[in-house]
């Protein structure tokens, strides 16, 4: 997790605005965080570990929101205010509540910002494949949201398998087959900063094509999408 929003940061700093490199920060914070709950087990780590998820849900938010070229309307003026104020008023209530009633402050705030986000990446991911779908950046959309939803999806399906049997992966599963766990939930952890990384990726190729710039899709490495500007490059 500290690798992708690093690696976000990096390959897209004089690239974007400073509201995509904070969504990737979070995510690195988020990594550090889930090394200290992981060690630990306290709960003022379990916060850092949670609680970077929903500035990060808030900040993308933000940046699905907050999406129009020219001047920012009354309105759309207090959105960033607004967004934060409930973000800390959030996690206020997220750090000081326990049992029950933390899971679910935290899963309710941060799932609706999650899912909310997934929709409005959707629309992105529908919006251009259907204007050109055999256009060479298009395809490059496609597998952009294909590997991002699936990483998605497969590490949400971890999440959930491994924190309602974990019995089974731990103790029935190494003693039938003679095999370890399989730690589903390390590879929660590493699927979905995978998955956000493309989605919030993809969202920033949409965020340039906008504002009129020139923005390709491309691979580092030939396996990880960053967004480059080339009408920068040419100015």
């Amino acid at each position: 997790m500290v690798a992708a929003g690093c690696a976000g940061m990096a390959l897209h700093v004089g690239v974007v605005e400073a509201r995509f490199l904070l969504a990737f920060f979070f995510v690195a914070v988020l990594g550090c965080g889930s090394i200290a709950f992981h060690a630990t087990l306290q709960h003022e780590a379990q916060m850092a570990d949670e609680l970077p998820m929903l500035w990060a849900a808030m900040t993308t938010t933000f940046i699905l929101l907050e999406n129009k070229d020219g001047p920012v309307p009354v309105v759309g003026r207090w959105l960033g205010p607004a967004l934060v104020a409930h973000a800390l008023l959030t996690s206020c209530a997220t750090f000081f509540a326990s049992g029950t009633a933390q899971f679910v402050l935290f899963h309710v705030s941060f799932g609706s910002a999650e899912f909310f986000s997934l929709y409005q990446i959707y629309l992105i991911y529908r919006r251009h494949v259907d204007a050109a779908p055999a256009a060479p950046d298009t395809l490059a959309i496609a597998l952009c949201w294909r590997r991002g939803i699936a990483s998605y999806g497969v590490g949400l399906f971890c999440w959930q398998f491994d924190l309602q049997s974990c019995w089974v992966l731990a103790v029935w599963w190494p003693r039938v087959s003679g095999l370890p766990n399989p730690q589903l939930h390390a590879w929660w952890h590493l699927l979905v900063s995978s998955g956000f990384y493309q989605l919030i990726t993809l969202a920033a190729y949409d965020r340039l094509l906008l504002l009129g710039k020139r923005p390709r899709l491309r691979w580092a490495a030939g396996v990880l999408p960053f967004v480059s500007d080339d009408a920068a490059k040419d100015a």
